[in-house]
């Protein structure tokens, strides 16, 4: 495959892209540069509104409210009759006495502040002068009105008001009029000039922008005839390369950086085409080692799957001698009671033979003695039947022989059948307390569940020398159950825990003495998708707390 060549000058694509930006980023220069230059004077004529003339304005506005306000009060309180009333209208006048010299006060700071950026005008001055004259005097007024109301002359107070005061009044609010308009004026005049200023900056930008846009236009252009193009068809050739055609070869004799991708691209494909075919060999010999990994795979899931019915067996063996020995009382019992009631019968059999009457008999204290032995056997045996119904229910139970290996399942059950099958081991020598939950069922294989819990029970049990206490704890979560049962055994050494769950763990005369018991746990609380942790204290005991997701 051929690229077409440019000999545009073999200059190096760098230095043509280097050119092109640099001239387009000249003219953006000079248009921010200029813009800039704008801004500034842009900056000032709004500045000159916000920072001076605006905020005057708004102070004198501010002062023209106040005074009709106090004007106001100043009626109320001359007509007031009520002296609380009065007072209260006195200390408003007095606010907004105060408020009105503190809003003169912000005035004359913005002055000086203006004065020094030249933004104050000798017309200004003069009609503040004029105010402030007037303020003088119509507070001098107000101090007079003020204490003729207070001795109760109203009529000199109201006189006061509505003659010399309201003159006064009249007076600073036309002056206070004029100095809102000349502000007003002075900051219409700055504003306009921003926005002249703005007009012609946004002209020139408009102009500039559209002029850098045809110079980008023409470099992009000369970009997609020198550079696209032959970026274009190495792009061709490597997706034939990529579709499986390792005999491209591209024929560029340029020597910029195009011609260098060319030659390099070139090597590429020759390389590529050399490993395609080691890795061809290589794929044989790793599809020989993978069937001999899957064999051993396999073999090793067998060897796993024969450890752990190994242990299940064990574990079934135990659990068949014991039952075995919890059965033979309460049949021995059955036996008994049922050869005491045979004999009972046969002597009630001959008492009836050899009395006379029936009142006789109902007399005789032999009858009385063969019934009392009678029912008391017949007790024995029924209580040793249901002795032997609830190991068998549990029994039952806990091997599952007859469900569905995943099913709904209550978690509840099963323990209860596995100690009711260890009862004999621990009878007089172990106390079970049980703090069970409110648990829901959840989808699981009980008769795997139940091996777990023998495994971990028998393993407490066996490890608590003498007396002692074995507490099954279960709580439910949001999304899991939790199984714990905590021991007051011998505990484990804390370098032993993390190999507690390998298959072959054991330690003689220490807690653990499953061989692989535990190690079969663990992978059936794996298979369950849930977790199993250990804690234990050497001489405290060792507590196994089990999680199972809830999935119905």
């Amino acid at each position: 495959m051929r690229i077409r060549p440019n000999r545009f000058r073999d200059i190096p694509l760098r230095k043509k892209q280097s050119a092109g930006f640099a001239f387009i980023l000249l003219i953006m220069a000079g248009a921010n540069i200029y813009s800039i230059s704008r801004m500034a004077s842009m900056k000032a004529s709004i500045d000159e509104v916000s920072t001076s003339w605006l905020p005057r304005a708004l102070a004198i506005s501010d002062i023209l409210i106040y005074t009709s306000e106090l004007r106001i009060n100043q009626l109320q309180h001359a007509f007031a009759t009520d002296d609380s009333i009065k007072q209260t209208q006195a200390q408003k006048m007095i606010d907004l006495i105060d408020q009105i010299n503190e809003n003169m006060d912000t005035y004359e700071r913005l002055t000086d502040e203006a004065v020094n950026r030249g933004y104050y005008s000798n017309r200004e001055q003069r009609l503040y002068q004029e105010f402030n004259q007037k303020w003088e005097e119509y507070q001098i007024v107000s101090f007079d009105m003020y204490r003729l109301s207070r001795i109760n002359n109203r009529e000199a107070a109201i006189s006061l008001l509505n003659g010399a005061a309201l003159d006064v009044f009249n007076e600073f609010r036309q002056i206070l009029n004029q100095l809102v308009d000349v502000n007003s004026q002075d900051a219409s005049q700055a504003a306009a000039r921003a926005e002249h200023t703005f007009r012609t900056s946004r002209s020139l930008q408009n102009i500039l922008f559209i002029f850098s846009i045809i110079i980008s236009f023409g470099f992009i252009v000369l970009l997609v005839r020198y550079i696209s193009y032959p970026i274009r068809d190495l792009e061709r050739a490597a997706q034939r390369v990529a579709d499986g055609d390792l005999s491209v070869y591209l024929n560029y004799d340029g020597t910029d950086e195009i011609g260098s991708l060319a030659r390099s691209f070139n090597r590429m494909t020759a390389s590529l085409n050399e490993a395609n075919q080691h890795m061809q060999r290589q794929a044989e010999i790793l599809k020989s080692k993978n069937e001999d990994l899957s064999q051993a795979l396999s073999e090793l899931r067998n060897t796993k799957e024969q450890l752990m019915l190994k242990e299940k067996m064990a574990a079934l063996g135990n659990l068949v001698a014991g039952i075995a020995h919890e059965i033979n009382n309460p049949i021995g019992t059955v036996l008994s009671s049922s050869d005491v009631i045979a004999r009972c019968v046969k002597r009630l059999d001959n008492l009836i033979a050899t009395e006379d009457s029936i009142d006789s008999l109902r007399k005789s204290k032999q009858l009385k003695k063969y019934v009392k032995l009678t029912e008391d056997n017949i007790n024995n045996a029924v209580s040793a039947s249901k002795r032997i119904t609830a190991i068998v229910k549990s029994l039952k139970n806990f091997s599952r022989v007859d469900e569905s290996e995943f099913q709904i399942a209550d978690i509840h059950e099963g323990l209860n059948s596995t100690l009711v099958l260890l009862e004999n081991e621990m009878r007089d020598r172990i106390q079970i307390i049980k703090d069970f939950g409110d648990l829901p069922k959840i989808l699981c294989n009980p008769g795997q569940l139940n091996q777990v819990f023998i495994n971990l029970l028998r393993n407490a049990s066996q490890s608590i020398d003498g007396t002692g206490c074995i507490k099954i704890r279960t709580i439910a979560g949001q999304n899991y159950i939790m199984i714990q049962i905590s021991d007051t055994g011998i505990g484990i050494p804390q370098e032993r825990l993390d190999q507690l769950f390998n298959f072959g763990f054991a330690v003689r005369d220490e807690r653990v003495k499953l061989g692989s018991g535990l190690a079969t746990s663990y992978s059936i609380i794996q298979q369950h998708k849930g977790e199993i942790e250990v804690e234990s204290t050497p001489a405290k005991g060792t507590t196994f707390t089990i999680y199972l997701p809830i999935q119905k």
